[in-house]
């Protein structure tokens, strides 16, 4: 489901990109990798001058992982599973260019893009999807982050790379599930009611 997610952002991302700059032809933007693997040659040459999409980190909603879920089979008898996850991503967008003021106006066209556009899902998001591998539901409401200098300083030191340009995002609920069930029992079909009470 993450992959699926980061995916689909930057295959949207990358066509509002093509769109601005009129040149639907050009080669893509946006792609995803580890931006703390900068030292390594074949990372840098593979990310240079790309703006990278990056997974810095992810939580759960606590507050959405209450219980489990019952669910009517097709037999009439009844499955427990437990909930799914409810995750949000942590997307560090970092303008990896050697010119920094293209840097800046690809930085720019990001934060652009996700002020115009804050909800993602299947349904409003054209063009081919990327396979859902079992996936029922797909929502992702994306947040910018506004970090303070220390914040950014921890960031950087954490990463263990140069500070570039860079915008980090929150991508709320994203829902991990594999549909297995825990127990199965029969529908409550009958009840009986036993009459009295206390003396009787």
């Amino acid at each position: 489901m993450i992959v699926e997610a980061m995916a689909l952002l930057l295959r949207q991302l990358n066509a509002y990109v093509a769109q601005v700059d009129g040149s639907a032809g050009a080669p893509v933007q946006a792609v995803w990798g580890n931006i703390a693997q900068l030292d390594r040659a074949e990372v840098a040459t593979e990310l240079d001058n790309h703006l990278v999409l990056s997974l810095v980190n992810l939580e759960e909603e606590q507050a959405l992982k209450n219980g489990r879920i019952a669910t009517t089979l097709s037999a009439g008898d009844v499955g427990y599973m437990n909930r799914p996850f409810h995750l949000n991503l942590f997307l560090l967008f970092t303008a990896n260019y050697r010119d920094y003021g293209t840097a800046l106006r690809r930085l720019a066209q990001v934060l652009t893009f996700f002020q115009g556009r804050q909800k993602f899902t299947l349904a409003n998001s054209p063009g081919p999807n990327p396979p859902q591998g079992g996936i029922v539901d797909f929502s992702l409401a994306v947040d910018l982050l506004s970090l303070s200098f220390e914040e950014v300083n921890h960031l950087w030191g954490f990463l263990g790379t140069r500070q570039s340009p860079s915008a980090i995002f929150r991508g709320r609920l994203v829902v991990i599930s594999d549909q297995r069930m825990l127990e199965m029992g029969a529908r409550i079909q009958d009840l009986d009611i036993i009459a009295g009470g206390v003396g009787a």
